[in-house]
C-alpha cells in the first residue's frame, strides 16, 4: 500500500515576515508622522550643523558600544562576532524593539534567526539574548534611580514642584520593581516554585493547555532552576555587559547635551542623564510604535523643569529625529546585509 503524501505545510520565515514587517512599519510611521518630522527637520535647520554632525556620530557611536553586549555574550560561548556585524545586529534589534508593538518578541525572534545563521545553537542563542536583556534592565534602573534622586534633588531645592514628572516615572520604577519581585520568586528552591506553581495551575490552564498536564508545574520548575544555573554561572559576563550598557545609554545622553549646545544652550551632563533616564523608564508605558510622542514629551518637560528654558522642545525633538527617526533607513539595509550573510560563526 502507497503512503500517503504528507499534506504540504508551509515553513513560518521569520527573516521574511520581519522585513516585511520593518519596511511596512517605517513606510506607516513615516506617513503618519510626516508632519512632526517636516517640523523637526524644520527645527534642525535652525541649529548649529556641527554640533549636531557630532551628536549623530556619538548615537552611532553608542549603538556600536551597544553591539559590544553580543560580542561579548558570544565570546564566552566560544563564537566570534565582527565589530561591523555586532554594531549592525544591535541597531536593527533596538530599532524593531521601538517600532512596533510588542516589538520585543520581534527583536528576539531576529536576534535568534541572525544568531542562528552564525552557527550559534538555541540554548546559546536563548542565553545571549536573556543576559542582553537583563544587562539592559540593570542598566537602565540605575540610570532611572539616578534621575530620580536628581530630580528629587531639584524638586526640594528650589521649590518647585515635579509632581508631574516624578509621578510617572515612580510608575515606571514601580513596574521595574514587580519584575524584580517575580525574579526573587523565580529565585525559590525548585520544590517550592513547584509547589508555587501547582496553586496556580487552574488559572493557567484557562490560558494554556499545555498547562492541564499534572507534571507542567515540575517541567516549569525544572526549566526556571536550569535558566538560573546559567545566570549563576555567567554572572561576571552579566556584570561586563551592565557596564558596556551603562556606556551606550550614557553616550546617548551626551549626544543630548552636544544638541543642546547646537542650540546655544549649556547645560551639564548631570541634566541631560536625568532627562534621559527619565524618558527611558516611562517609555516602558507607552505602546504605541516608535514611541507616540511619549519619549519627546517627557525629554522636553524634564529640560524644561531642569531650567534648560525654550530650548527644550526643539532639542526633544531633534534628539528623537537623530536618535530614531534618521536611524530607521540605516536600520532596514543594515537588517537586509544581515538577512543575505551567512557563514557560521568560527
Amino acid at each position: 500500500m502507497l503512503a500517503q503524501p504528507k499534506p504540504f505545510a508551509p515553513r513560518l520565515n521569520w527573516r521574511l515576515l520581519l522585513g516585511l514587517l520593518m519596511s511596512v512599519g517605517i513606510v506607516a510611521l513615516v506617513v503618519l508622522n510626516r508632519a512632526w518630522l517636516l517640523e523637526a527637520l524644520g527645527l534642525a535647520r535652525g541649529a548649529q550643523l556641527r554640533w549636531l554632525a557630532a551628536a549623530l556620530g556619538v548615537i552611532l557611536a553608542s549603538y556600536m558600544v551597544s553591539g559590544q553586549v553580543f560580542r561579548v555574550a558570544l565570546r564566552r560561548q566560544g563564537h566570534r562576532l565582527g565589530t561591523l556585524r555586532a554594531w549592525m545586529t544591535a541597531l536593527v534589534a533596538i530599532m524593531i524593539s521601538q517600532s512596533m508593538p510588542a516589538g520585543g518578541v520581534g527583536s528576539y525572534a531576529f536576534l535568534v534567526s541572525a544568531f542562528r545563521r552564525r552557527g550559534v545553537s538555541p540554548g546559546e542563542t536563548t542565553l545571549v539574548a536573556t543576559l542582553e536583556m537583563l544587562s539592559y534592565s540593570l542598566a537602565m534602573v540605575l540610570i532611572a534611580l539616578f534621575s530620580l534622586a536628581y530630580l528629587g534633588f531639584r524638586t526640594f531645592s528650589t521649590g518647585v514642584s515635579g509632581a508631574a514628572i516624578v509621578a510617572p516615572l515612580l510608575l515606571g520604577l514601580a513596574m521595574i520593581g514587580g519584575l524584580i519581585l517575580g525574579a526573587l520568586v523565580l529565585t525559590r528552591s525548585p520544590a517550592a516554585l513547584a509547589a508555587c506553581l501547582r496553586r496556580l495551575q487552574p488559572l493557567a490552564a484557562k490560558i494554556s493547555r499545555r498547562a492541564r498536564a499534572r507534571a507542567w508545574p515540575g517541567h516549569a520548575a525544572a526549566r526556571v532552576a536550569h535558566g538560573r544555573a546559567l545566570l549563576a554561572a555567567n554572572w561576571r559576563t552579566l556584570a561586563v555587559l551592565v557596564g558596556i550598557q551603562l556606556a551606550a545609554l550614557c553616550g546617548h545622553s551626551f549626544a543630548m547635551l552636544l544638541i543642546l549646545l547646537s542650540l546655544g544652550v549649556h547645560a551639564s551632563f548631570a541634566v541631560v542623564l536625568a532627562a534621559f533616564g527619565a524618558a527611558l523608564v516611562t517609555s516602558l508605558l507607552n505602546v504605541l510604535p516608535g514611541g507616540g510622542g511619549t519619549i519627546e514629551t517627557i525629554l522636553a518637560a524634564v529640560l524644561g523643569f531642569l531650567a534648560v528654558g525654550p530650548a527644550a522642545v526643539p532639542a526633544a525633538v531633534i534628539f528623537r529625529l537623530l536618535n530614531f527617526w534618521l536611524l530607521l533607513p540605516l536600520a532596514a539595509a543594515a537588517y537586509a546585509w544581515l538577512a543575505r550573510g551567512n557563514g557560521a560563526a568560527r
